[in-house]
Parts: C-alpha cells; structure tokens; sequence
C-alpha cells in the first residue's frame, strides 16, 4: 500500500472526477458493449479469473463498464456472483449473492441490486474482486465516487487474507498520468480494461 500524501486540494479530486465521469457518460451505448465485450475476453485469460471460485462484483451505473459478460462466463464455469449491498446509515458495504434469476431493484442512488439484498447481504471474503472506478493510474491508485465504501471493506478484508485479489475494471481512456492518495485509499491489485491488464 503506498502511503504518498496529496497535494491536491478535494476540489481538484472533485474536479477529475466531474471530468472522467463527463467522458464515461458520453460514450455511445453501441462503444459501451464492444468495451465489455473486449474486457470480459481480457479477463477471461488471467489467472485472477481462471482461479477465482467466488467473485464479488457489481451492476454499472453511471457510464461504468459493464460486467455482465463476465458474470455469465463465472456462472458457465460454476463460479459464484455476488453483488454489493451499501448500507447508508452504517456507511459499510456488503455482498448478496447473484444468479441468473435474481430479481433486482432499485438501491441507495438508484443502483441496482438483488431485490432481497438487506436480508441476504453478508461480509464476504471473495477470491477476487472486481470493482468500478472513476480514475486509476500505473500504481493502482483508483479514484472512486468519494463515499469510500470499497476503501473502509477493502482495508477490513486486506487485514484478514492476503490472498484476496482485487481488480479495478475500466475503459482505457480513465487512466490518469497520476492521482493523488490519500491516507485512508487503498489501492487495487491491478486495472482490467478492453486492451490490456495492468498488475499493480
């Protein structure tokens, strides 16, 4: 885990933030789907996926990459989906299982998720994880959407098992030259995009 302080002020996070997010949303729905598309035959290839029994992911909002190709190639190999569950009043995250029948509905900002997630969301321990992102850079510092919900369960995870992979998906125009880290960050493993895996 780096530990480098910021010199940037939070309104310059806010600022790329606004930026990558602005570049993620005016991406074409028929772009959106060749990106996953190419991302999920990435994946498919690595170890991290090759080797993984239970996948923590997520549903995309906002211009997110799209993972549900993904989610049918875990489920083709007998892998287990799970989704994140954010609790607002705790500020915590937890997972609930996904399968090909779960029904789902709206959540905290209108993402979704499995319509019983409150009564089946765990603290999960999953092989590998695969996370949204708004930025990242060579290091594996991720910019996310500045509730810090991944970083408080991923320094609660790292503390228990090492062996956890973590992966950062994302187009390959929201990698930054640099972003700035602040104490509480933590960073990913390695960033999956359409091209290419970078191992942090």
């Amino acid at each position: 885990m780096t530990s480098k302080r910021s010199s940037d002020t939070p309104q310059t996070r806010q600022q790329l933030r606004q930026h990558y997010r602005a570049l993620r949303q005016a991406l074409p729905n028929f772009r959106q789907r060749i990106s996953a598309k190419q991302l999920a035959a990435t994946l498919k290839q690595s170890a991290e996926f090759k080797n993984a029994k239970t996948i923590a992911s997520y549903l995309p909002d906002d211009g997110e990459i799209d993972p549900s190709i993904i989610h049918q190639l875990a489920w083709h190999c007998g892998k287990n989906i799970f989704l994140p569950v954010i609790n607002k009043s705790q500020h915590s995250l937890s997972f609930a299982p996904f399968h090909r029948s779960t029904p789902l509905a709206s959540g905290p900002w209108g993402i979704q998720q499995p319509r019983y997630a409150k009564q089946l969301a765990r603290v999960l321990i999953a092989d590998l994880i695969l996370l949204p992102l708004v930025a990242f850079d060579a290091k594996g510092n991720r910019l996310g959407r500045g509730g810090g919900y991944y970083d408080r369960y991923l320094g609660s995870i790292k503390q228990h098992r090492n062996d956890v992979r973590v992966l950062g998906l994302a187009h390959d125009f929201q990698q930054a030259e640099q972003l700035s880290v602040e104490k509480w960050d933590v960073p990913v493993d390695g960033i999956v995009t359409p091209r290419k895996i970078i191992r942090c």
